[in-house]
């Protein structure tokens, strides 16, 4: 995020190219670019390269908003149990496959490929897709699926078996890897990079077998849309990558619900799903309607939970009826990726995040939040410092709330961490997160477990759609006649915050990280229903979170 007293001086798109799973038919194929926000498939989520050089962290002040002297109120919520978060994600299982649901003529593998762990989970995994779109496209498509004409081609630095080239002889390994997989409709046929450094080996080391057998999935989609017409229509790519990536989820969807014989599908594999749509998503700042945009994270894992949760019918609608495109665009230091500084000062992260929320909660929904108390910030190294008899439970995640004083104490040093792994707004959904707990309380919410953290996950999206600029007709900021942004309004002008790119992914990587493991936990609710409800909160706003 930014303060907007910095917002004047428009600089243009960076318009530079993703690593993305690519259709073969598409404009622009080749657009292929290192990024620094990527998901390395080879470190935990809490060990991920840094996307801005590590900061000098000033020390915290007491009191960073404004000032405020409340004597503390009785708790109307003070029985409420702290929260206590589920542990981090496993590392993944080898997946144990039934071989009676094999069809060993799914892939071709060619005559030196060296075995890998997750050969038998995508052998199983596109037996069923075909099996799944002979019996499920026509309902949703209106005409019955024809299968692969092709086969579908692993790629690997020892093959010599030739791969089939799309417009060209062959495919080359090189050129595979910058594709990473893709389908072609000359030929249709498919290709995936089975190399052990490439990016689907490094996702499947990482997060389980299931993130390849999801990026194949999405190359159906296109194998789909080679069938009904669309790459014919001449549409921006993000429309076709985004029914793309919704038949990926729905193709999800149905094996998390053991609709998939022989084809295991955890919770964890449901969250690896998540992380693959991140990993593909275009470098920040590039608009999604130019030429080889494929949209953000945000807006590729909600086309993906569109699927999941909604089926391949919803998906056959989006070419007709698409999805929202969030806004992705810069207003600041493209150097810094749209991150403020880490820090408590008037133009630093806390320094306007604080009184920004709680302008928001104390004035612009005073009338939802009558009783809502403002929250200083208190910065702490150690959880010895946190001086609170009934706290939230969330000062391992980076913050701690203490309603009752009307106090957060912000785990600086998890606070940094996260700050340099995803970027700004992962301590700044973590401040909403609180902000919004401290809102319920203030209110007397009789709501209780993981619909109440839901709902703090709704309205930090409701927040963040409070400080996405007004948009014109072509996607682009309006400013006005003093070359201020334009901000939704009603709004107090006190406020200072505003989107900046990424953030949206930023807070989805957070929910990744901390929402409970399994869909049963029921805590701080899973990923996909914390990102579900944070979408809820930015496309409908504070009136969708009731």
């Amino acid at each position: 995020m930014d303060p907007t007293r910095r917002t004047r001086a428009w600089i243009p798109f960076a318009l530079v190219g993703a690593l993305f799973i690519a259709a073969c038919g598409s404009p622009d194929i080749l657009v292929v670019a290192e990024r620094a926000d990527q998901i390395p498939a080879a470190a935990s989520p809490d060990d991920l390269t840094p996307a801005v050089p590590p900061p000098t962290v000033p020390a915290g002040p007491t009191d960073p908003t404004v000032s405020t002297d409340p004597a503390a109120p009785t708790d109307p919520n003070a029985t409420l149990e702290p929260i206590d978060p589920a542990g981090p994600m496993g590392e993944p299982d080898d997946p144990v496959v039934d071989p009676a649901v094999i069809d060993r003529d799914a892939i071709n593998f060619g005559a030196e490929k060296p075995p890998r762990p997750y050969d038998e989970f995508l052998l199983a995994a596109l037996t069923d897709i075909d099996t799944w779109l002979r019996s499920e496209f026509e309902p949703a498509f209106g005409f019955p699926f024809q299968p692969l004409e092709g086969q579908i081609y692993a790629g690997y630095p020892e093959r010599t078996d030739p791969l089939p080239g799309c417009g060209e002889p062959v495919t080359s390994y090189v050129d595979l890897q910058q594709f990473v997989a893709f389908y072609c409709p000359l030929g249709d046929f498919m290709v995936y990079d089975d190399g052990p450094d490439g990016l689907l080996a490094q996702l499947a080391g990482e997060f389980g077998a299931a993130t390849i057998g999801i990026v194949l999935a999405h190359e159906y989609g296109h194998a789909i849309q080679s069938r009904t017409g669309v790459f014919d229509l001449e549409l921006p790519t993000v429309a076709s990558e985004q029914q793309a990536d919704c038949v990926a989820g729905a193709w999800a969807g149905r094996a998390a619900g053991g609709n998939a014989p022989g084809v295991p599908f955890s919770d964890d594999d449901i969250r690896a799903g998540l992380v693959s749509m991140i990993a593909v998503q275009d470098p920040v700042g590039t608009d999604p309607n130019e030429p080889g945009g494929h949209g953000s994270g945000f807006d590729r894992v909600g086309a993906y939970q569109v699927g999941f949760r909604d089926g391949l019918e919803r998906c056959a609608l989006l070419i007709d009826d698409p999805l929202p495109l969030t806004p992705l665009f810069f207003l600041g230091d493209q150097s810094t990726e749209g991150n403020a500084p880490f820090g408590f000062g008037e133009d630093e992260l806390f320094g306007f995040l604080v009184p920004d929320l709680n302008l928001l909660y104390g004035n612009d929904w005073q009338e939802r939040f009558p009783d809502f108390r403002p929250l200083t910030l208190e910065a702490v190294q150690s959880v010895d410092q946190v001086d609170c008899a009934n706290p939230f439970g969330l000062f391992e995640l980076g913050v701690e709330l203490c309603s009752s004083t009307n106090t957060v104490y912000l785990n600086e040093p998890v606070a940094l961490q996260r700050y340099n792994d995803f970027g700004d707004f992962a301590p700044g959904y973590l401040l909403g997160v609180v902000w919004a707990e401290h809102a319920l309380i203030s209110g007397s919410s009789d709501l209780r477990g993981e619909p109440r953290q839901l709902r703090n996950d709704c309205l930090v999206g409701a927040w963040v759609k409070s400080v996405i600029p007004v948009l014109d007709e072509n996607g682009r900021p309006v400013f006005d006649d003093d070359g201020f942004v334009v901000l939704p309004q009603p709004r107090d002008e006190g406020r200072q915050s505003l989107v900046s790119p990424n953030d949206l992914t930023e807070a989805i990587r957070m929910a990744i990280i901390i929402g409970d493991p399994t869909s049963s936990t029921d805590v701080l609710g899973s990923a996909f229903e914390k990102i579900d409800a944070f979408r809820q909160g930015i496309l409908g706003g504070v009136d969708s979170c009731t």
